[in-house]
């Protein structure tokens, strides 16, 4: 098996490389090829024709088959599929995929309520004061005094809290 498969490998590969593979690349070609390749070994006659001519067919036959199957529109939504790691960083929070996408869905639900309930004042304050800034970076940063900085951060939380946090 292996010396056929070493003196018809230059068959596949040029018969492979006529063809292109939606969502695949040349080797996958080459593999359905030697498919074709070992279904010609199994599957030979001598009574009905030449080895050459049969492997060749078998191997055109079976590329063809891979192509269509490829185009079929049953597979047409994996061609621009995304992995979860490209839009969640996975390695960052931890966990499961899933995991990641509860933890993002209730990071969105705390960004839509500091955007619907809380001014823009307390909203910057507030998100401030959760990076880790002091009053007085906060003060300096927002152009506000003390008691107006704490004031918006109070608030915030009251608000956060009402709508059922515990900040």
């Amino acid at each position: 098996m292996n010396e056929i498969c070493t003196e018809y490998k230059g068959l596949v590969k040029s018969i492979a490389s006529k063809f292109y593979l939606v969502g695949g690349d040349n080797d996958d070609l080459l593999q359905e090829g030697m498919i074709g390749l070992f279904k010609a070994v199994g599957n030979y006659d001598p009574d009905k024709g030449a080895f050459p001519s049969f492997v060749k067919t078998c191997v055109l036959r079976q590329i063809i088959s891979a192509v269509k199957k490829a185009n079929d529109n049953k597979n047409r939504p994996l061609y621009n599929y995304v992995e979860l790691s490209q839009i969640y960083d996975v390695a960052q929070i931890g966990g499961s995929p899933l995991d990641v996408i509860i933890q993002k869905e209730g990071q969105e639900k705390i960004y839509q309520i500091l955007n619907t309930k809380l001014s823009q004042l307390e909203k910057q304050a507030f998100l401030l004061f959760n990076v880790g800034y002091n009053y007085d970076e906060i003060c300096a940063e927002l152009g506000k005094s003390y008691k107006s900085v704490d004031g918006a951060i109070q608030r915030a939380r009251k608000k956060l809290q009402l709508v059922g946090g515990t900040i």
